[in-house]
């Protein structure tokens, strides 16, 4: 009897209810309940126990108890659950519906799904009309194989588009993205970063400030002290390009390439990347800058353009190299960095401590960044210094120079060799010997030309000289060492 009498009551005051829902932000009404219960003495709100029904626009939602109270909002309590027409789910413990603003907040093991889209969290809000997720507590956001973690953020079921915020964790196979702000479109794929993000994507290590990746092309921009790491070394710049479909990058401004190595670091204004090649450009301001470092030696370099493929590296507009005492410039110059041959092309010029060395095309063994060989072919010349104003010179056709710890150890000079050697007993007494033959030796120690040796028919003459040279010595001037 007793249950007939409150069911009874229960209709009549689910009228009274339905009767206040005439007003077009009263969106909620009661659907279905047990009981229904009120007691104006103890509460403002009406009790709704048992297989509590609600209807939410075009949502329902059941629970196991709820208190309706007079402003028109809705306490819900116990195995919460929210379905809408649209194939969303909410369950929760416990939620507050106010019509007024149209929102729903949820909280206690709340768990929201959207196709295969799910979000579980301490606690969220979600709206009514505009179908948008809040959160604000740790979430747990998974989708197939991708798991997200993060302390806020907004998901929009209409869009399918998640905004999420503060430490931003998201595991996908073996794939990694950290972020501290990102966003993510589920249509097209794109993922959006708006902060310091790091993402670990097949193999490759991307770094950036702000950028954009489409997980459908593998392609994807990064702007602030961007940079992509893989097994083919590293590119970085204020702003970089990726495809990782193609194995391809591009970087702009302020750049670093880095081989796989690690031995060689290469800076400029502009990189690509493409199929284990780089081209690296400067500037008619901004030279392209080489630190090669093997051992404990360290190689630098200055040209307006690089280009390396595989092992060989080609450096034009202009080429610069210094390596302790040893130094170079040329119009050009190609590295085959597996043989450790370069070659110099376009009036080169190559100093060893204070010897310098010019012909047409100069060959280079190095060892360890030091020289080993090295080939003048074509007007070989040497400039030794005597003293502060003098240098011993030595010509001829083609130029073989041997070094030891990098220094100049020997120099052997094949093909109208030409011999001028200065013997300087005081400032005052200065004797020259010239000297031509087919076939010119010198041994150097600590720089300096120590004996020299003429063979096969050589022809000379050794006399003093006054406070003047004789009009027939021919003096070349030095070319100035370029600073790099």
């Amino acid at each position: 009897m007793t249950t007939l009498v409150v069911l009874g009551f229960y209709f009549v005051f689910s009228g009274d209810i339905l009767g206040q829902t005439s007003n077009e932000k009263q969106r909620i009404e009661i659907i279905g309940a047990t009981v229904i219960e009120r007691d104006p003495n103890i509460s403002d709100a009406s009790r709704l126990i048992g297989n509590v029904r609600l209807g939410l626009e075009d949502a329902v939602l059941t629970c196991d108890s709820a208190y309706r109270f007079d402003d028109g909002r809705f306490e819900v309590f116990r195995n919460v659950h929210i379905t809408e027409g649209s194939g969303t789910e909410v369950f929760a413990d416990y939620a507050v519906l106010d019509p007024e603003v149209e929102v729903v907040e949820i909280s206690g093991e709340v768990r929201f799904m959207h196709e295969e889209f799910s979000i579980e969290c301490p606690a969220m809000i979600y709206g009514l009309e505009s179908k948008l997720v809040s959160y604000s507590q740790r979430a747990k956001i998974i989708e197939g194989d991708r798991v997200l973690f993060s302390d806020n953020g907004v998901y929009s079921s209409k869009t399918d588009r998640l905004y999420a915020g503060g430490e931003v964790e998201i595991r996908e196979n073996n794939d990694l993205i950290i972020s501290d702000s990102l966003a993510i479109d589920r249509n097209d794929k794109t993922l959006i970063l708006f902060k310091t993000s790091t993402l670990k994507i097949e193999g490759a290590v991307i770094k950036c400030e702000t950028g954009i990746y489409d997980g459908e092309l593998e392609k994807g921009w990064f702007a602030g002290n961007a940079s992509i790491e893989d097994d083919g070394g590293l590119l970085a710049g204020d702003s970089i390009v990726v495809s990782r479909a193609n194995n391809e990058g591009t970087a702009w401004g302020n750049i670093t390439v880095r081989d796989s190595s690690g031995t060689m670091t290469v800076r400029g204004d502009y990189a690509k990347r493409m199929d284990g090649s780089d081209i690296v450009e400067g500037s008619s301001t901004s030279k392209v800058r080489v630190v090669n470092i093997e051992g404990e030696d360290t190689l630098k370099m200055n040209s307006r353009r690089l280009v390396r493929e595989g092992d060989m590296l080609y450096n034009s507009g202009g080429v610069v190299f210094e390596q302790g005492t040893f130094s170079g410039q040329g119009d050009s110059l190609s590295w085959d960095r597996k043989s450790n041959e370069i070659w110099l092309l376009g009036e080169p010029v190559v100093w060893s401590d204070q010897d310098e060395m010019t012909g047409d095309t100069v060959k280079m063994i190095l060892q360890e960044n030091r020289p080993e060989l090295m080939k003048l072919m074509g007007n070989a010349n040497v400039l030794s210094p005597t003293n502060d104003s003098l240098d011993h010179q030595i010509s001829g056709r083609n130029l073989d120079a041997i070094f030891r710890d990098g220094k100049l150890k020997k120099v052997d000079v094949k093909g109208n060799g030409m011999v001028v050697y200065y013997s300087v007993d005081d400032e005052n007494n200065v004797s020259v010997n010239r000297a031509t033959c087919a076939h010119i030796s010198l041994v150097f120690t600590d720089g300096l030309v120590k004996r020299i040796t003429l063979l096969n028919k050589p022809e000379g003459r050794f006399e003093n000289m006054n406070d003047k040279l004789e009009e027939d010595v021919s003096v070349k001037a030095r070319i100035a060492k370029p600073e790099i």
